[in-house]
This record gives C-alpha cells, structure tokens and sequence, in this order.
C-alpha cells in the first residue's frame, strides 16, 4: 500500500487542469440522458447531498446514484450488491450474510441506511438493521464524506439513502419472476396509477426463497409496500405508505478459522460453503413494519413545506455460535452458542421549510429544518460462552451436533432496556452567483439514549446502567464552479459525529462524541447531451476522539485518531448508440494515527478497508443483429485488505467478473433477463476481523426472469 497520496494526486491535478481548459469533445446527440430526474410538480426531487433540488452532477460534494434498472440487472436484491460498482466504497467484505448491509465509505464502516431521507431505526448497538428490499427501491444515492450538517448521528464515510418508489399518474405494472441457483424462486409486483383525478396509488410486493452460501443456510422474504398520494389542493400534497417485510430466514454473521481458510490447515483448506454453525440451531428471522406519510405544502411560488414522519415496530430472533479461541489441535473448533431476541419501535421525524430569496443577481435556495427521533428497545442475550456446546471437527463437517433443549443458555444473560433520544436542528444557505454555486450548512444536535442492563453469569446476578447525554454542533462549508465546457471543480469542508457510552479509565469523565473532518477538492463533467458523465475527488478524512483501549482492555482512553486520504474516480459514458461504460477506481490510504493505549497500532491499517478497488461495466445493445438483445459484463477489483488490527497479514486481493444479458419484446411487453455473478466462480476470502475470524467469499450465482408490463 503507498502512503504518499501526493505521489498519484499531482498528476491528477495536472491532469484536471488541462481537461477544464480544453473545449469539451462533440458528442453524438442521445434522447436518453444518464443523469435522469423525475419530478412531480409537489413531490419534487430532494438529492440526498442537500435535501434540494440541486441535481448531483451540480453539487459540490461527491455523491453517486444508482437507478432501479440497474438494480435488477445486477442481481442487486440488496444496499451491499448494489454498491459493487460505486467508487469509494468496499462492499460485501461479509457477503455470506443477510441479516444486514455492511459496507465501508472511504474506510469507514457502517450498517445504517436511510429510507426516503429518513433513517432506518436501530439502537447501534445490536443485530436488529431494518432492510428495504432493492425491489421496493426506486434509486439509491450515496453521499460520501461526513454528513452529520443535514443528518445528525451519521459515520464520517458517508450515507447511503434508498429512495423510494412513489405513485405515479400513468398507470403501470410490472410483474416479474425468476429461478436461478441455489434453488432461487421469486415473484415481484409493482403497479401504479390513478386511483382517481386527485388520488394516485402504488403497491409493490415481492416474495423470495434461496438457499444460502453456506450448508444447511436458506434466506426468506416477503415484502409488502402500499402507498397513496393524494392532492389535498392545489398546493398540497399528501402520501400515505406502508412498508412490511417478513425475514422468516435470513444467513447471520458465522465466521469461520483462519486456519483452514486464510491458511493451510493439517487437513488442507476448507470447503467454501462450509459453515461453522448448526442447523439446529443457527438462524435468523425478523419482521418490519413501517406506517409513514409524506406531506409537501406550497405556501407560495417561493416557499414550500415539508414534512416526512415514520412509525417503525420491527423484531429480531438470533440463534447463532462463535469462537474466540484457534481451533485447540489446529482442528476442534470451540464454540459459544448464544442468543440475542431483539424489538424496537419509534418515530423519526423531518420538517423543512424551503424558499427562495433573490438579492440581485444572486439567490438564496434556504433551508431550515428539524429532526427528530425516538425509540425504546428490548435486548435479550444469552451465551453458553462454550460450555457443554458441542466441538466442530472441521478435517470432518457435522453441521448436525446440537440438542438445542440441552445448551445451557442461562450460563450468562443480559437484558437490555435501551431508550435513544435525538432532535437536530439545521439550516442551509445554497447561494448561486452566476456560474458559482456556494453551500453553507450547520446544525446542532441533542443526543440522550439510556441502557439499563441486568445481568446474570452462572447464577450471579449483577446489573448496570450507561447514559449518554451528549450535544454536538456540525459545518459543511463547499463551493463549486462551472464551466461552459460542461466540466465543474469544487471544494467543501465537511463535520460528522457520533455519539459514544462509557467513562475514560484515566479522567474518570464520561466519553464525547466522536468526530471527523474532512476536506475535498474535486471536479464533475457533464456533456451537453447527458451522455456522458466523470467526477473525481481528493479527499482527506480525519476522525478524532476515538475511543482506544490498551491490549488487555483493562483500559480505555479517547485519545485514538485515524486517518484516510484517497482518489476517487468515476465515469459513465455512452461511446454510441449501442455501447455504453461505467468505470471507476478508488485509492485509498488509511491509517491509525495516534492510540497511546496501544502504539504497535499506530501507522497500521484498519482491517475490512481494500486500499485499492476499480471496476468496469459495459453494456451493447445487439439491436442490428437482434433487436431488443443487449449483453452487459462488469470486472471489479478488490484489493488486499488486513488480517488483523496489526497488519501482521493481508487477505489476497480478488478479481470477480459478472455479466448479464436482456431481450425485449415490446409487442408483447415482455423482457426475458439472465445474470450470473461471480462468473469464474472464483474461491476467495472477503476478509478476515483477525486471523481466527476470516469470511469466504460469494460464490457463482445465476439467475433468469421474465419481466411482464401491462
């Protein structure tokens, strides 16, 4: 891994500076921009960069979108395989799970996404992610770089937003089918239209069964999303929605040895789908309701209100096993078996007020807004932290070991009572002087939550309780310029936080949020027809007040800080009428910069963070030899990643290919689909958290469907 970003971010600049200086390249007219924005006259488009308007290509952040259509055609069914192909991200380093999307935005990890510009209610602490399914999704936005201005509690990496499917006027319906490996069968609905002159509906319904990766694991889905929109006047809008989704079977987070994976084991390596847990025990399940509406008012041609609310009641159940210890004889696998039985319920809540001011020849785009958030949930944990649990022989699989009835899960308990509490207020000033756009954010943030625990290890009862009250102020300072050319430079400085529980072992004060900074430089193109489109950006991402503890974790302190600087690139071009590409490349450098509890971490890499990644899409439609034939393929790139905290190994970097392929038949609207995924069907390990915990990597998938519109 290079240290010195300076060493390819000169050239870079070089590089920029004579593309904004030449005139931009004549591109043959295309109908079919690739940066495409439907707007409804009220429900208008919000970018998830600043709860505006302003289109990405013209904001000066980095922020990425992906639509629906390339959802499906990447057997993207979830937020982690939609990210496959997105600078700045290192997705699925976990891909045999599917309780959750783990990813990580310029280094840093998350397990939170926002639905419709709202977040996803969990308690940060445990299993329980609510997921929206791809199908239920209309685009996905990923905003990179501390967002914490407009957002409150968010990772410094960034935010990814799933927007959701909203009615329309015209009515249409898709109905879509598919099989594939894995013994995949799915069905999905998505209809929409007018209900009556004022009133329009949407319902989306999709059903999923799939073996998993792994032995003896399967996933399960039902999803249910009905919404109605209705113009209360002229100048309101009103849309009520609903969203469930059943998980009866989902794959949890089961690691495996890196003795046997990550290296040869007496017995040689381990199968790929081996699985380390037991079908008697091991699984997952979890159900989401989510009750909402989404009101925008026009108080005039200048001004506007709106207000999106969500009511969210979601449960988990988590039986599953881990091990903490090598395999004792380089072979028997100890393991715990544990169990975690999870609700949630609460509200989130956005009100904006949006206008425009017009001093001049410069004008105001203002935003003034508040959120806010609360929630109870109940966490009930049970360990048998290995005893009387079965051994697993790896040189000889049995994933059919455990008499459930027997585990002695009362060996340790914890029931948790956890109450979080957050209200944000913000406001944003989006100034536009001639071919210069200004973005001034800020926003203040209260966060209490509460967690009174009760315990009890081999029959010793004891309890606790953890508070945070904390307050945070957040800033985003950027400005961009446009060319005639098309090509646009910015610059923008950037604050997140998170809060954080606990007491430093050495002041005896309680732990402040900890927060991140960043500054980036980049550049945005956009041809004259849409057809095509580049940015890059330079980035440097500092997070400070990072809790740190010594090797024994008898103590901690909040002195820690990490560093990561990297080059993004990103482009998407239709060469001709027939041949479009999507490339991008990320250089990331990452790195502990200071952690006086432990030193030998100091200058080391973080694990789960590739420090390079790329890959390439093409799509050609066959429509001189077979009209309505288009092949696609896509070749990513991940680099290596670190064994462990002290970077005492690397996992190997991997090369995946994908491919797809359509057929359309308008005059029966119908479209016949195929896609397979890791086409090599290449054996790979996605990561490893130290060198005892290591996870294979996704194996060859193939799918085929029939698309059906009325």
């Amino acid at each position: 891994m290079s240290k010195n970003c300076n060493e390819w971010f000169v050239p870079s600049l070089t590089a920029l500076a004579i593309a904004v200086a030449l005139p931009s390249v004549a591109q043959e007219k295309n109908d079919e921009e690739l940066e495409h924005i439907e707007v409804n006259p009220l429900q208008s488009y919000r970018s998830t960069a600043t709860k505006s308007s302003l289109r990405p290509v013209d904001s000066p952040v980095s922020v990425s979108v992906i639509d629906q259509e390339l959802l499906q055609l990447r057997q993207a069914d979830s937020v982690s395989k939609a990210l496959r192909y997105v600078s700045g991200v290192t997705t699925e380093s976990r891909p045999t799970i599917t309780i959750f999307d783990q990813f990580n935005i310029r280094g840093f990890d998350t397990y939170q996404t926002f639905y419709d510009g709202l977040p996803l209610l969990t308690n940060n602490s445990w299993n329980l992610y609510p997921q929206v399914d791809a199908f239920a999704t209309e685009s996905v936005e990923i905003l990179k770089g501390p967002a914490s201005s407009l957002y409150g509690l968010v990772p410094p990496g960034g935010m990814v937003n799933q927007v959701a499917k909203f009615p329309k006027d015209e009515d249409e319906t898709l109905l879509r089918a598919a099989v594939g490996s894995d013994s995949l069968f799915e069905l999905g609905l998505d209809t929409t239209g007018a209900l009556s002159e004022d009133a329009r509906y949407r319902v989306v319904a999709l059903g999923r069964t799939r073996d998993g990766y792994q032995d003896t694991t399967e996933t399960e889905r039902y999803t249910f999303a009905p919404s109605v929109t209705v113009d209360v006047s002229d100048a309101t809008e009103l849309t009520l929605s609903v969203f469930f989704q059943d998980d009866p079977e989902m794959v949890p987070s089961t690691s495996l040895p890196g003795l046997g994976t990550l290296y040869e084991a007496p017995y040689g390596k381990l199968d790929v789908s081996t699985y380390a847990g037991d079908e008697n025990w091991n699984s997952f399940s979890r159900d989401v309701l989510m009750v909402g509406y989404k009101v925008n008012h026009e108080i005039n041609d200048d001004w506007s209100i709106l207000q999106k609310f969500r009511y969210t009641d979601a449960n988990a159940l988590q039986r599953n096993t881990y091990h903490n210890i090598a395999p004792i004889d380089d072979v028997l696998l100890a393991r715990s078996a544990y169990l975690t039985d999870e609700k949630i319920n609460g509200i989130t809540v956005d009100t904006q007020v949006a206008g425009q001011v017009q001093t001049g020849s410069i004008q105001h785009n203002l935003l003034f807004g508040v959120d806010y958030q609360t929630s109870d949930s109940q966490v009930k944990y049970r360990d048998t932290l290995t005893t009387d649990t079965p051994l697993l022989d790896l040189s000889d699989i049995n994933n059919d070991l455990f008499d459930v009835d027997s585990l002695p899960l009362d060996f340790y308990q914890a029931d948790h009572q956890i109450d979080i509490e957050q209200i944000g207020l913000y406001v944003q000033d989006e100034v536009q002087i001639d071919k210069v756009t200004l973005l001034f954010n800020g926003r203040y943030d209260q966060f209490e939550s509460t967690d009174d625990v009760d315990n009890v290890y081999d029959g010793f009862a004891y309890g606790s309780t953890d508070e945070i009250d904390q307050n945070e102020f957040s800033g985003r300072v950027a400005a961009m310029y446009t060319f005639d050319s098309g090509w646009r430079v910015y610059a923008n400085y950037s604050e997140s936080f998170e809060p954080v529980v606990g007491v430093d072992s050495q002041t005896d004060e309680a732990f402040k949020p900890t927060t991140a900074d960043q500054v980036e430089v980049g550049t945005k193109y956009q041809s004259a027809n849409g057809a095509t489109t580049f940015s890059s950006a330079y980035f440097v991402l500092t997070k400070q007040n990072v809790v740190v503890n010594s090797p024994d974790y008898l103590q901690k302190t909040q002195t820690g800080e990490v560093e990561s600087k990297g080059l993004e690139l990103e482009l998407d071009t239709r060469l001709t009428q027939s041949l479009s590409l999507q490339a991008n490349a990320t250089f990331l450098d990452m790195e502990v910069t200071k952690d006086e509890l432990d030193s030998d971490v100091v200058g080391k890499t973080p694990v789960w963070v590739a420090d390079k990644t790329a890959s390439l899409w093409a799509s050609y439609f066959l429509d001189d030899a077979i009209e309505g034939l288009m092949v696609g393929a896509g070749i990513r790139y991940v680099g290596e990643t670190q064994a462990d905290k002290y970077n005492s190994d690397v996992v190997p970097s991997y090369t995946l290919v994908d491919a797809v392929v359509t057929y359309d038949m308008p005059e029966y609207d119908l479209r016949l689909t195929g896609s397979v995924s890791n086409l090599t069907d290449k054996e790979y390990i996605g990561a490893c958290y130290d060198t005892n915990n290591c996870w294979y990597g996704a194996q060859r998938r193939f799918e085929l469907g029939i698309e059906k519109r009325f």
